[in-house]
């Protein structure tokens, strides 16, 4: 902390400026505050006009209050940059940061606590374009600083050159350099780098080098733990997250390493398939937040920044944690419970589309789960009568009307609520829905980047936080998951026009996976038919185009294809193709979608059999349905014997269809030998 004179100090304290500057230093350097203030305020009553000793006061208090008064700290800065801008007038703009670059680091680092990233980029960047100007130790954390956010802010590409650069101003004394503790402070920062780059051999390298300079500390453990999840050793991945050593509250850099701890468990477990225990876990994250933050003073509204450390003010982080406990719950059907958890997120997180993604199929799951229970509850009483009087030869049943059917089919709820309110219905599902389509780029955009690569065009991504930005490569699988779930929405809702327009959306996405051109086909063929255009729906019906049943591409490798020896170690963690069935397994809905492509098929030509029925051409709908009937396997679908019982009272063969509602077998025995001969035909 130095002091220069100014062209504005008064000639008669011109004597004494050194002597308090140097009284200041030296109380400075030795903690006292207290010491250092009264000497600051005796110098700046000489020099008024100078903003170094404005700023440095503003520190001295800062420290004094014990990092409490940030309001008023963040206040002060802001007026010392008012005046070095009116002392600098006449200057460069180079000159200018050089001379405020203290102050500009200290608003970048307040920016930095309060996870306000963008902002204390903004400043580090214009720091470090004049980093030479700055002396070896402002520029040195200007630099980490920097690193520090391009990493939080997940802009690696910028990191790499960053980090070599630093790495070269160091020098290259060899050996010597090991032992420099400056560059010991990458160490945690490369560690970092390569674990979102999911090199599992450089990460490895780093977390060695920092065992070797910090010792036993927690953050050595949870970069083990990481390198360990990243090879998809989950139980090893505990074992090393287990034997980490406690730490306090809140530590110095603002984080509460009880909460993370139980954070990475849920992590952990989650991919282990264990959705509730990894929700359990997420739950004590959130505990252990709040505890954290209920230890220290409330917060006053018109000072929201004052009455905590400047190191507490970072440590909540809530909202990340309940989107883990929201996605877990969605996973282990807590349906409600999910919706509460990402409705609370969102609120944050609004520009992530994933979450507003996530918000419907928690509405959609929750509105599932509704009509199955009201199926069970009504599975001895038939939707279709009314009610039944007399008794013997004058019993009667009386049913209800098909157009009431039809409106109590779509009018689900007796109190509709609207799209604006949060709730989890439908209706709110659309507007999740089209919010999330909204956040992503065009289709031509995310496939422009491939010819632009060549000319210096840079990839497009989306903004996902807390997570990574979504890449090119996986917008057009999140968009085409949005369309698929904006048709059935609207088909639920009774708007086929709608849900027709973002069918076609989705079947005019080139390299669509085969399960969801299977729903969009279906979907599509639902509302020509719904709108009367039979013969377009004829086209989309047809059970050859189904040749894979795959919703999600091809997962890419965690490991790194550079690490041979990692990739030829057997994993203990289950393959992609089981862990998608156990996630199947608990998602609302899901176990009525084909796990292959016969069932696929089936359901296809039973759909074709449907549209026949409709158009009433029952001889080419009772032979589709008895081709489709055996590709189910054992058990047919309670549709596939209604639909033949319609068939045959269509045809006037009322015995017919009783012998096949008393069997429930979609044929009668005399139609047995008929339908083999079809299949093997």
């Amino acid at each position: 902390m130095e002091s220069q004179p100014s062209e504005g100090a008064e000639q008669g304290a011109s004597d004494h400026e050194p002597e308090l500057s140097r009284v200041a230093k030296e109380a400075f350097d030795n903690q006292r505050y207290e010491s250092c203030l009264s000497a600051l305020n005796k110098l700046l009553d000489a020099r008024r006009r100078d903003p170094r000793v404005a700023h440095n006061r503003a520190v001295a208090q800062y420290l004094l209050s014990n990092l409490t008064l940030t309001d008023e700290f963040r206040k002060n800065l802001q007026a010392v940059n008012v005046q070095f801008d009116r002392e600098s007038e006449n200057g460069s703009g180079e000159c200018n940061l050089c001379e405020k670059g203290v102050l500009l680091f200290n608003q970048a680092l307040i920016h930095a606590r309060l996870h306000q990233y963008t902002q204390a980029t903004r400043i580090l960047e214009e720091l470090h374009k004049v980093s030479g100007a700055l002396g070896e130790t402002l520029s040195l954390q200007v630099s980490l600083l920097l690193i520090d956010m391009y990493i939080c802010t997940y802009q690696l590409s910028k990191v790499s050159s960053h980090v070599e650069s630093l790495e070269t101003s160091m020098g290259a004394e060899g050996e010597g350099r090991e032992e420099d503790k400056r560059y010991h402070m990458l160490h945690p920062l490369k560690a970092r780098f390569h674990l979102l780059h999911k090199n599992v051999k450089a990460c490895k390298k780093e977390v060695k080098s920092i065992a070797g300079t910090a010792g036993n500390t927690p953050c050595a453990h949870y970069f083990k733990a990481n390198v360990e999840y990243l090879r998809r050793n989950f139980k090893k991945a505990l074992k090393v997250l287990c034997s980490a050593p406690h730490m306090p509250v809140a530590t110095d850099a603002g984080e509460c390493l009880a909460s993370f701890y139980f954070n990475n468990l849920g992590c952990v477990h989650h991919q282990l398939g264990k959705y509730s225990l990894a929700a359990h876990y997420f739950k004590k994250a959130i505990e252990e937040n709040d505890a954290a933050l209920n230890g220290f003073p409330p917060l006053d509204r018109a000072t929201p920044l004052s009455g905590r450390p400047l190191n507490v003010l970072g440590v909540n982080c809530r909202h990340v944690i309940l989107y883990n406990l929201g996605l877990q719950q969605l996973f282990a059907g807590y349906t409600m419970a999910a919706f509460d958890s990402l409705l609370e997120v969102v609120q944050v997180f609004h520009s992530n589309p994933c979450l507003w993604l996530r918000l419907a199929e928690a509405c959609i799951a929750s509105d599932a789960k509704n009509l199955d229970d009201l199926s069970a509850a009504q599975r001895n009483r038939s939707p279709v009568i009314r009610m039944s009087f007399g008794m013997g030869l004058h019993h009667k049943l009386a049913v209800v009307p098909v157009q009431a059917r039809i409106k109590e089919h779509f009018m689900y709820d007796a109190h509709p609520h609207s799209a604006a309110m949060p709730a989890p219905t439908l209706e709110f599902a659309s507007v999740c829905l089209r919010n999330a389509l909204f956040l992503l780029p065009p289709m031509s955009t995310d496939r422009a980047p491939s010819s632009e690569g060549k000319d210096g065009g840079h990839d497009v991504s989306v903004s996902a936080l807390p997570g990574p930005p979504i890449q090119k490569e996986k917008i057009s699988n999140l968009r085409n998951a949005v369309l698929v779930c904006l048709s059935y929405v609207y088909h639920a809702l009774g708007d086929p026009v709608t849900a027709l327009g973002y069918a076609q959306q989705l079947l005019s996405t080139p390299q669509l996976p085969g399960g969801l051109k299977f729903l969009g086909q279906l979907y599509a063929a639902e509302a020509f038919i719904l709108l009367d255009r039979a013969q377009e729906a004829l086209q989309l019906l047809n059970p050859d185009s189904i040749s894979d049943v795959s919703i999600c591409p091809p997962m890419v490798a965690t490991l790194q294809p550079n690490d041979p020896t990692e990739e030829s170690k057997p994993s203990k963690a289950p393959s992609t193709e089981s862990t998608y069935k156990s996630a199947k397994s608990v998602a609302v809905g899901m176990d009525k979608f084909p796990e292959t492509v016969m069932v696929a098929r089936a359901i296809m030509m039973f759909n074709l059999s449907s549209l026949y029925a409709v158009k009433k051409d029952f001889d080419r709908a009772r032979k589709t349905l008895a081709q489709a009937v055996p590709l189910f396997g054992k058990d047919a679908p309670p549709q596939a014997i209604l639909l033949s019982a319609f068939i045959e009272l269509s045809q006037g063969k009322a015995s017919r269809a009783l012998q096949i509602l008393h069997r429930h077998q979609p044929f009668c025995t005399g139609d047995t030998k008929k339908t083999s001969y079809m299949v093997t035909r």
